[in-house]
């Protein structure tokens, strides 16, 4: 019995080495095989470095995504072609350890030349913001008060058609008790997820809350008066601008100075992403 059991662990051991060193030997070719060769080349000319986000205590400003080639991918897709072709290459994003989860999120980063402009719906819309926007071609974003939003979904629809729309709280305050229902309102109403939640002033019980229920708090002052001045003096990569007032003059002023920089206003989602499509 004991001649058996060793026999059959000799046998085992003897497939188990077999199947190492064919494995080590398959890798040992991959490796020197001319495509291989290349697409290593090709990786090390190629990479895109992780632009990492900038952390400061609890305060966070987005970073982009690095790129690199998949190797096993693009190996793959070569060798049913039996050569090296660029067009074949696959490329992967490379990610940062760090997340914005239980941070205050303070600008969009500050490579692109972008900003984002937010609105405070608490009362009735005003059309001639509307129609400014809508001339514009500008995307905004709108926050919006909790008992507003129950109570005309249909200007919610309107709004959202080009604009991103999201969850102010009620009367500017988040409570666990209205948050999921107001965000499904929202996205079952306009054409994006409410995935923000917005303060002026750093509360630790809202970006606990917030962050639960995976939203990213944006923390920015406020404008409310001496707009344009505001504006000129902030203006930078990344900058979140907050209108609220009634201004709507002054605010029209302030969004032209913007546009005559050579800034694009995007939507919160676009200059808070840190994704990289990698092509």
């Amino acid at each position: 019995m004991f001649k058996k059991i060793i026999k059959v662990t000799g046998i085992l051991l003897l497939v188990g080495f077999s199947f190492f060193y064919t494995e080590k030997v398959t890798k040992i070719a991959r490796e020197k095989d001319p495509i291989m060769v290349k697409i290593n080349d090709e990786k090390k000319s190629s990479l895109i470095s992780v632009v990492n986000p900038i952390i400061n205590n609890d305060e966070y400003i987005p970073g982009i995504n690095g790129c690199e080639i998949n190797v096993d991918e693009s190996y793959s897709k070569m060798r049913s072609v039996g050569e090296f072709k660029e067009e074949l290459l696959v490329m992967k994003e490379i990610q940062s350890k760090e997340t914005s989860k239980n941070k205050y999120i303070v600008s969009g980063n500050k490579v692109y030349k972008n900003v984002s402009i937010i609105f405070l719906l608490e009362k009735e819309i005003d059309d001639e913001l509307i129609n400014f926007l809508t001339l514009k071609d500008i995307k905004s974003n709108f926050f919006i008060d909790g008992e507003y939003l129950e109570n005309d979904l249909v200007t919610i629809k309107f709004i959202s058609e080009n604009n991103n729309i999201y969850y102010l709280g009620q009367n500017r305050k988040y409570e666990e008790d209205y948050i999921l229902y107001n965000n499904n309102l929202i996205s079952m109403n306009g054409k994006n997820e409410s995935n923000y939640c917005l303060v002026n002033e750093k509360d630790d019980k809202t970006l606990k809350l917030c962050s639960d229920y995976n939203m990213s708090v944006i923390k920015v002052d406020y404008i409310n008066d001496n707009i344009y001045k505001t504006v000129k003096t902030n203006l930078e990569n990344g900058t979140i601008f907050v209108f609220d007032t009634d201004d709507i003059e002054e605010v029209k002023v302030s969004i032209n100075y913007i546009l005559s920089k050579g800034y694009n206003i995007v939507t919160l989602d676009k200059l808070l992403d840190e994704r990289n499509d990698c092509n």
